[in-house]
C-alpha cells in the first residue's frame, strides 16, 4: 500500500506533458495487447466457406479447396482412437490367493468333521444349508469309502482351485462389455493361468462346480459308481467358491492410460489443398475439416471477455509500472526508463504478432519457443540495474502473450521460466566478452527448459528437438542484441549500466589525468575515497559501481584552484594571504566547478549528483571558526551562509556513503598511532556529526546500515595506514 501511493506520488510529480506520453503509451501498449491477438483469430481468407453447408453422405457441388495453410487436432478422430485403445484392454481378472487358502482350509475342517462323525457342526459353523444331503449319506459308508470318497472330493477341489473359479456376474460383465476374452494378472503361487488371456466361455463358473466336478471325475475315474461321484461332485460344489475376481480399478486404470498415450489427431492443411472433391461423397471428416476452418474465420469475442482481457492488461502494465516509480530511486531517469519499457513491450507484442502469424501460416502448432521474451526483460534488468525490474518485465510478457492465439496456461508457465532463468544467470562482468559465456550457459538452461514443456505438450520426437535447438539460438540472439542495443542506450541516454560504471572506473581517462597531474594529491585522496564506498556500498547492498565512480570523481572541480586545497600544498598555505570568507568561497567552489566539469565530460547524472551532494550544505567549520575567531577580535558579524555549502544533501546511499568516506579519508590522515579503537571512535564521531547537521536524512541509510560502513571503513583504513618496520637507509627499504 505504502509502495502505491509513493508511485502514485512520484507520478504527480512528473510535468503535465510526460504524463501525457506515459498515459498515452500505456494506452497504446493495452491497445496493442487486444488488437494482435484479435487479429490473429481473424483469417478473410477463409470467410468464403462460411456459406459451405454439407450433410454427411451428400454429393458435393464442386471441389472445396483449403484458402489457408492451416492445422487443428481433429477432437472426433482422436476421441474414437482414444476410445478404441481403452477398449483394447481386456477386462483385468487377479488370482485370490486369500480367497483360495480359505476354501483350502474348508476343505481341511470338512476332512476333519467328516471323519470325526461331526458334520452337522461343521455346516452349522459354516453357516451352510446341507440341502445336497451330504451328511446323511457320508454317514451311511463304510470307513474305507467314507476315506475315498473324501480324498477324492479334496483332490477334486484342489485341482479346480489351481484352474480357477469365476464369479458368474463377473463373467456376465465381461460379456455385456462386448469382450469374449479376459487377462489374468501374474500371481506369486502356482496357477494355471497366471498372466494369460483366457476366452470367456472357458472359465469355471461358480454355478458351474458341480458340472466340472462330474466331468473331472468321469475323465479320472471312470468306472467310479454314480453315487460316489454324485456325492463327490456335490462335496465339490458346497465347497468351492470363486477365487479368481474382477479387478474393476486395475481394468479402469490400464485403459485410462492406454488412452492417454494416444497422441492427438493432428490434422495438417496446406493452402491450395482438395479437401472434397466434386461429385464425391461427403464425410464426417471432411465436414469436421470445413467446420474448423470456418471457425478460424470467426471473431467472437464476448464483452466481457474483452472487458476482462483489457483490465487484465491495464492491471498488469500498473503494476509492473509501480515497480518502476517504486524502486528506480532517480526521479529524472523514471520517465526514461517507463518510456523505454512501454516502447519495449509495443516492440515486442508487435514482433511477437509477425512471428506468430508467420509460423501459423507454416502450419506449426506450438510457437513458444520462438518468442522473443527474453530481451526485453534482460533489458530492463540491465538498463536500471535491478534484476527485480528485469522479473517483473518478465511476468508482464509472459501475461500479455497468453492472450495470443496458440498460447496457452503452459506457454505462460513455460515463457516465465526460460526469461527467469536468463535473469538468474545474467550477472555483469567487468568485460563484455563475458555475455557469451553467459549465453552458452543460458541456452543450455533453456533448451532443458524447452525440452520438458515440449514432452508435457505431447510433442513428437522431431517437434521436440526443432523446439529445443530454436530456444537455444533464440536465447543466444537475445544476448547477442542485448550487446549490442545497451551499449547504444548507453550512449544516447546517458544511462549508468554496470558496464558504462566499469568503463568509468578506468582512471586513464582525460579528466581524472588533468586531475592527477595538477592535483596528485587530490587524485590519490580521490582513489582511496572511491575505494572506501565501493566497498562500503558493497557491505549494505547499494551500487558500488556507482559509488566507486562517483569517489573517483567526486573532487575533479579542485583540478581548477589545486593550490588551495591542503592535500596539495607542499609547504606555503595560499590561505594565509587571503580573508577567511573568500577561502571558504574557494573551497565551495569546487563542488559547483566539478558539476560543470562532469557535465563538460558526458558523465552520468547519477554520478553527477554524487559530485554535486558530497558535501552536501554542510558547514566549511575550519574557515568558519577562524572567521569567528578574527570577527571576535574585530567586533565584526559572520554570515554563517557564505561558510556553508551550496549543494543538496546526499538523496541516495551511494551519495551519504561518498560523503562519509571523503570526510574520513582526510581527517583520519591526523590520527596519531593510528588503530581500530581509533578509526572506530573517529568514524563515529564524524558520522554523528552528519546526522546532527541533518546531512543524512535523505539518504536512505540505516542505523545498521552505518555501523556496516564504518566497519567497512576501519578495514581499509587499517589495510591504507599499516605500519612497517624501519630500515637503514643503506639497505634500502
Amino acid at each position: 500500500m505504502t509502495a502505491g501511493l509513493g508511485a502514485l506520488s512520484d507520478f504527480r510529480k512528473l510535468s503535465a506533458r510526460r504524463k501525457l506520453v506515459i498515459l498515452f503509451l500505456t494506452a497504446m501498449t493495452a491497445f496493442l495487447g487486444i488488437l494482435y491477438p484479435t487479429i490473429l483469430s481473424v483469417d478473410p481468407r477463409v470467410s468464403p466457406m462460411l456459406s459451405l453447408s454439407y450433410e454427411p453422405g451428400e454429393l458435393a457441388d464442386a471441389d472445396v479447396i483449403s484458402p489457408v495453410t492451416h492445422s487443428f487436432i481433429d477432437e472426433a478422430a482422436t476421441d474414437e482412437l482414444v476410445a478404441a485403445a481403452a477398449e483394447g484392454i481386456l477386462p483385468q481378472f487377479a488370482y485370490s490367493v486369500s480367497q483360495s487358502i480359505r476354501i483350502e482350509n474348508r476343505a481341511m475342517r470338512f476332512r476333519e468333521a467328516a471323519l470325526s462323525g461331526t458334520m452337522q457342526r461343521f455346516f452349522s459353523e459354516e453357516g451352510i444349508t446341507d440341502s445336497r444331503g451330504i451328511s446323511p449319506r457320508l454317514a451311511a459308508m463304510d470307513d474305507d469309502e467314507l476315506g475315498f470318497v473324501i480324498d477324492l472330493s479334496i483332490e477334486c477341489l484342489q485341482n479346480l482351485i489351481a484352474r480357477g473359479v469365476f464369479r458368474s456376474e463377473d463373467i456376465m460383465t465381461v460379456e455385456r462389455g462386448g469382450y469374449d476374452s479376459l487377462d489374468i494378472e501374474e500371481s506369486s503361487v502356482s496357477f494355471m493361468y497366471a498372466g494369460r488371456r483366457l476366452a470367456a466361455d472357458d472359465a469355471i463358473l461358480s454355478d458351474h462346480v458341480k458340472s466340472f466336478a462330474t466331468d473331472w471325475i468321469s475323465d479320472i475315474y471312470p468306472s467310479l459308481v454314480s453315487g460316489d461321484a454324485d456325492i463327490i461332485s456335490d462335496i465339490v460344489a458346497e465347497l468351492a467358491g470363486p477365487n479368481v475376481l474382477y479387478d474393476e480399478v486395475l481394468t479402469v486404470s490400464l485403459r485410462n492410460d492406454a488412452a492417454a498415450k494416444v497422441p492427438p489427431v493432428v490434422v495438417q492443411l496446406r493452402e491450395g489443398e482438395v479437401i472434397i472433391e466434386a461429385d464425391s461423397v461427403v464425410t464426417d471428416r471432411e465436414i469436421r475439416i470445413i467446420e474448423e476452418l470456418k471457425a478460424s474465420a470467426k471473431v467472437d469475442i464476448p464483452v466481457l471477455v474483452l472487458i476482462g482481457e483489457l483490465a487484465f492488461v491495464f492491471v498488469l502494465l500498473v503494476l509492473v509500472m509501480c515497480l518502476f516509480f517504486s524502486f528506480i530511486r532517480y526521479e529524472y531517469r523514471l520517465f526514461l526508463y517507463v518510456t523505454m519499457f512501454l516502447i519495449g513491450a509495443d516492440t515486442y507484442f508487435t514482433a511477437a504478432f509477425f512471428i506468430i502469424r508467420m509460423l501459423t501460416a507454416e502450419g506449426l502448432t506450438y510457437i513458444d519457443p520462438f518468442l522473443p521474451v527474453t530481451v526485453l526483460p534482460l533489458l530492463a534488468m540491465t538498463v536500471t540495474g535491478r534484476r527485480r525490474m528485469g522479473f517483473a518485465v518478465g511476468l508482464l510478457t509472459a501475461g500479455l502473450t497468453v492472450l495470443y492465439p496458440m498460447c496457452g496456461v503452459y506457454s505462460f508457465f513455460y515463457l516465465v521460466a526460460v526469461s527467469e532463468c536468463c535473469l538468474l544467470f545474467f550477472h555483469i562482468g567487468h568485460q563484455r566478452v563475458y555475455v557469451i559465456y553467459q549465453a552458452v550457459i543460458a541456452a543450455l538452461l533453456v533448451a532443458v527448459i524447452t525440452l520438458l514443456f515440449s514432452m508435457m505438450s505431447s510433442q513428437g520426437y522431431f517437434s521436440i528437438v526443432a523446439n529445443v535447438l530454436v530456444s537455444m539460438v533464440n536465447t543466444v540472439i537475445a544476448f547477442i542484441f542485448l550487446s549490442i542495443i545497451v551499449p547504444i542506450l548507453e550512449k544516447i541516454f546517458n544511462i549508468p549500466t554496470e558496464y558504462r560504471l566499469h568503463e568509468l572506473s578506468y582512471t586513464d581517462t582525460p579528466t581524472l589525468n588533468r586531475l592527477s597531474q595538477v592535483a596528485p594529491g587530490t587524485f590519490n585522496h580521490s582513489k582511496n575515497v572511491s575505494e572506501m564506498a565501493y566497498y562500503a556500498c558493497k557491505a549494505i547492498g547499494a551500487n558500488a559501481d556507482l559509488a566507486l565512480v562517483g569517489g573517483l570523481y567526486h573532487d575533479i572541480g579542485k583540478a581548477e584552484h589545486p593550490e588551495y586545497f591542503i592535500e596539495n600544498q607542499t609547504g606555503r598555505n595560499a590561505h594565509d594571504e587571503i580573508n577567511k570568507t573568500l577561502s571558504a568561497a574557494i573551497i565551495k567552489s569546487h563542488v559547483k566547478l566539478g558539476v560543470e566539469k562532469a557535465k563538460e565530460a558526458g558523465l552520468p547524472q547519477e554520478v553527477i549528483d554524487i559530485i554535486g551532494e558530497h558535501h552536501g550544505n554542510d558547514l566549511i567549520k575550519y574557515f568558519y571558526n577562524e572567521a569567528m575567531r578574527e570577527a571576535k577580535e574585530r567586533s565584526q558579524i559572520v554570515s554563517e551562509e557564505d561558510f556553508r555549502y551550496n549543494g543538496r544533501i546526499p538523496s541516495t546511499p551511494e551519495s551519504a556513503v561518498v560523503m562519509l568516506a571523503d570526510c574520513t579519508e582526510a581527517a583520519t590522515r591526523t590520527i596519531k598511532s593510528p588503530n581500530h579503537q581509533k578509526y572506530d571512535k573517529f568514524i563515529s564521531s564524524i558520522t554523528m556529526d552528519k546526522i546532527n547537521y541533518g546531512q543524512l536524512n535523505n539518504s536512505g541509510l540505516t542505523i545498521d546500515d552505518l555501523f556496516i560502513i564504518k566497519d567497512a571503513f576501519i578495514h581499509y583504513l587499517m589495510g591504507r595506514d599499516h605500519q612497517r618496520i624501519e630500515y637503514d637507509s643503506s639497505s634500502g627499504s
